[in-house]
């Protein structure tokens, strides 16, 4: 799974090969001590590699929890969105609502002048028609009132005088009547203004109340508007600062993953050289003693068949290059996946030597078994994920034996146990051996 274990520079391994050269002649002494120099190495690049671990544990918690965090950023921001609308259609409408309001406020304002002069008006016309009648009734008390018809003929001198006062009597009458229809009509008008003035007046002081609360609500819609545009802005500035944190983070987990991964990677090779200088060095011893007559022949069985899968179960996840749902990018899945259940027995494949039993952020618990030498290349395998180890560091190991239990440490999401294979370092298809 690690990329880095795909690069694995020349010059580690000249550098190994002459550091080891030596070894092929030296006594068996000198080269135990120099084993015990690299596994002593190894402890303390383990101890590194834990602490490192635990340091990339809190950076991979962290980077969760902020892609949680701006997923949550992003679903939020629509809502504002939308409340910013509301808000502004809310706006829009209180401002419509109080010109409208305006408009009759102003037509009832104009409407109350007119009548007001109309009641004024027919006010002074009744008062005046009033006092002429009274002024009438007031001359006709001081002189005795209007004569009767039969006192104009008795009075009156001549018959044509006669005629003339009883004319004037009658033209009198007419206009007194004509004068109270008059001020009747004048009082009517008058009281009808009146009344209508009162009912526009009322109505003013009801537009007076609308308008008021149109302004208030106007004032509301605007605030509600600034604030879910205030919203709506720290979402985007949280938005913005937590992609920000994300990616600063996410260069910080890469770095520090792939200087785990370097010296992983470097570690493993000095591991795998050390074993095939020795390797060499047994077939070297053996080649110089003569085989006993009739002895086994057989050599190695890690050059030859006898392979197994690690643990019963179909493949899944297989080799090859692979697209990261975190860095999203393209990275090679450097073995293949088994889906079995946490505690699973996990199998030697094949005959070997456990090389290390360690730990890190991406592997979790891992195992690496070395199988000697086949077709001239180191040939080791690599179980990830463990629950834990059946078997120690240095301990022969035959295919098919208990080495270790399926977990799902590291960088897994579920039960599995990941397998590799490893040709003088290098990663390849399991499918080719298993």
């Amino acid at each position: 799974m690690r990329p880095s274990a795909l690069r694995r520079p020349l010059t580690v391994l000249a550098a190994a090969a002459l550091l080891m050269g030596p070894l092929l002649t030296a006594p068996a002494a000198l080269a135990e001590g120099s084993k015990d120099d690299k596994i002593a190495e190894r402890a303390s690049v383990d101890q590194q590699l834990e602490d490192l671990r635990i340091e990339l544990s809190d950076v991979d918690d962290d980077l969760a929890q902020t892609y949680l965090d701006l997923a949550e950023t992003e679903l939020l921001i629509p809502q504002a969105q939308q409340d910013l609308d509301d808000a502004q259609a809310e706006l829009e409408a209180a401002r419509q609502e109080d010109q409208q309001t305006g408009d009759r406020l102003e037509a009832a304002q104009e409407e109350e002048h007119e009548l007001s002069g109309e009641v004024d008006t027919g006010q002074q016309e009744v008062d005046s028609s009033d006092d002429e009648l009274k002024q009438v009734a007031i001359e006709a008390y001081k002189g005795g009132g209007l004569p009767s018809p039969a006192s104009v003929y008795l009075d009156s001198a001549t018959p044509q005088d006669a005629v003339d006062r009883s004319m004037n009597y009658r033209l009198t009458l007419a206009s007194q009547g004509s004068r109270l229809d008059s001020l009747r009509t004048d009082q009517a008008l008058t009281e009808n203004s009146a009344d209508r003035l009162t009912a526009v007046r009322e109505e003013i002081d009801d537009l007076k109340q609308q308008s008021e609360d149109a302004v208030q609500r106007t004032e509301d819609a605007e605030q509600k508007a600034s604030d879910a545009k205030s919203s709506l802005d720290d979402l985007y500035a949280q938005q913005t600062q937590q992609r920000d944190d994300l990616e600063a983070k996410k260069k910080k987990y890469q770095d520090q993953e792939g200087d785990l991964e370097d010296r992983g990677g470097t570690l493993d090779d000095e591991i795998a050289e050390l074993a095939r200088q020795e390797k060499e060095r047994e077939q070297a011893a053996a080649a110089s003693t003569p085989a006993p007559s009739g002895g086994d022949t057989g050599g190695s069985s890690s050059a030859k068949g006898g392979w197994i899968r690690p643990v019963e179960s179909r493949m899944n996840s297989n080799f090859g290059w692979r697209y990261h749902p975190i860095y999203h990018t393209r990275k090679l899945h450097a073995g293949v996946d088994f889906p079995v259940a946490c505690g699973t027995p996990v199998k030697a494949a094949h005959d070997g030597r456990v090389l290390a039993t360690t730990s890190n952020h991406s592997a979790g618990n891992k195992l690496i078994l070395s199988h000697g030498i086949s077709g001239g290349k180191v040939i080791t395998t690599s179980y990830h994920h463990l629950q834990s180890f059946a078997v120690s560091t240095g301990q022969s190991v035959k295919a098919g034996q208990t080495v270790a239990y399926v977990g799902t440490t590291g960088s897994s999401t579920g039960c599995h146990l990941h397998f590799e294979v490893h040709e003088d370092g290098n990663a390849v298809d399991p499918a080719g051996y298993v």
